[in-house]
């Protein structure tokens, strides 16, 4: 099933949720607001009861909540096969989520069809996207954030991926403490095949019925995960297996089986101080002090993840011992772990990933290569200068500083060649581009860098 890019939307945005035809209502706007905020508030503190089963869930779909949901969606986002944007949608909008309401209500509400959209990727291959009619995101992204305040008290603190106050960071760090001491010498590696295109739909709707007993929010949910795919070629392509596609409510419904399928099953059978697991999404890696007890992992989760209808990757699921002074390493969420040498110890350290680094150089520089004409310098200098902020903000640890030199000297490059191909005429020189860079830098300088501490032990 084509799926679109992982991407979270924001589902914690609080704004105002009540449509006034007049100004002069701003304290009864503050009031219903508020009101909102203690709906999903007690949603959650409800929710925080194991044993606690949710009903009359449909009804929190209404028009606060999807004014919530409208305000919360970007407006650039590209269109379904309705062609309608959020300015057209948001011309009569009171009434547009007056009808909308009314439909999921009474159960006539059907999502349309998405658009499939193929994306061009770096090794040559396309990605397929699902784009949704703009109607069907605002109910999306409301069924996301009832599922978000039902699930989010459950999961384990080691899932990372796709939660609020929760980041890649926090992975990256709770993966480090796993392993910097030297107690959990093994580890085990875990890649799905194509995951999200995989989920079992009967069994995803198994798992919810244990917390969920509202028939009527099940089957919307249900809508969702049916909803068929028009490609390319104008073929109308139904839905039997994978989570939604192109959907908002896609990451929190994978988390919800994950958490089911790897987490619970894990603490349940296997965790301990010396045994860990740190998930991000379908990306996990379990780290053992014992090499028995990571052998017996391995064959028991492959018989687990089969039961629920999933698969390994045999390519990339794999066994690993990581003691100190052994030369061996392994890649999670772009960055490579291994034990290395600083100034005379061995210390386990991080840098980003060989393949991701060749990726974004290569990116940067089609990138300048393509807009070069098309925008001012001004405007190329200070994109140029987000796009290596924001390499910096995430690969940016200490014991990295050599790797994120690498792409930054890969980036001035890149402009000094494309910039100087921007006419005829050459604009600069090496002396006359430094000096720019040097008036208006690029990147902070490396001993005034912020680079993120590996500092915080969770595990100590």
């Amino acid at each position: 099933m084509p799926m679109e890019q992982r991407s979270q939307q924001n589902l914690n945005l609080v704004t105002g949720t009540h449509i006034t035809r007049s100004s002069n209502n701003n304290e009864h706007n503050d009031q219903t607001k508020e009101w909102f905020v203690n709906r999903w508030t007690r949603i959650s503190d409800r929710a925080q009861d194991k044993n606690f089963v949710f009903n009359n869930l449909l009804t929190h779909i209404n028009v606060g909540s999807l004014t919530e949901a409208f305000k919360a969606l970007k407006g650039k986002k590209a269109l379904g096969v309705d062609s309608i944007s959020k300015t057209e949608y948001g011309k009569d909008l009171e009434n547009n989520l007056m009808q909308l309401s009314l439909k999921v209500q009474q159960g006539a509400y059907r999502p349309k069809p998405k658009k499939e959209v193929l994306i061009p990727k770096a090794n040559g291959k396309t990605r397929p996207i699902a784009i949704a009619c703009f109607e069907d995101k605002l109910v999306d992204w409301v069924v996301g954030k009832i599922l978000t305040q039902l699930y989010e008290p459950l999961f384990i603190r080691n899932s990372f991926g796709y939660r609020p106050d929760k980041s890649a960071d926090g992975a990256i760090k709770a993966c480090y403490y796993s392993v910097c001491k030297n107690t959990r010498k093994h580890m085990v590696e875990i890649d799905f095949s194509s995951f999200f295109n995989t989920i079992p739909h009967q069994k995803l709707m198994k798992i919810l019925g244990k917390k969920i007993a509202d028939r009527r929010f099940k089957g919307l949910i249900g809508r969702f995960l049916k909803g068929s795919l028009i490609n390319k070629e104008g073929e109308i392509l139904p839905s039997f297996i994978g989570t939604p596609q192109g959907s908002i409510m896609s990451p929190i419904l994978a988390n919800i089986y994950l958490h089911e399928t790897v987490d619970t099953w894990f603490i349940e059978e296997y965790a301990s101080y010396n045994n860990v697991i740190v998930r991000y999404a379908d990306d996990a890696v379990f780290f053992f002090n014992k090499e028995e007890t990571a052998q017996e992992f391995m064959s028991d989760l492959k018989e687990r993840v089969m039961k629920y209808g999933l698969s390994l990757n045999p390519d990339k699921t794999r066994s690993l011992r990581l003691a100190k002074g052994e030369h061996k390493q392994f890649n999670f969420l772009g960055l490579t772990f291994y034990w290395g040498r600083h100034e005379s110890r061995n210390v386990f350290k991080v840098k980003t990933q060989k393949e991701k680094l060749i990726k974004a150089m290569r990116e940067f520089d089609q990138w300048i290569k393509s807009i070069r004409n098309r925008l001012k310098l001004k405007e190329i200098w200070a994109l140029a200068k987000s796009k290596i902020t924001g390499h910096v903000n995430y690969y940016g640890y200490w014991m990295n500083s050599s790797k994120l030199n690498h792409f930054y000297q890969s980036a001035i490059r890149s402009m000094y060649k494309w910039l100087n191909r921007r006419s005829q005429k050459r604009s600069y020189d090496w002396d006359g581009f430094n000096e720019r860079i040097k008036n208006f830098p690029l990147m902070i300088q490396p001993e005034k860098m912020k680079l993120k501490q590996l500092g915080y032990n969770p595990y100590s």
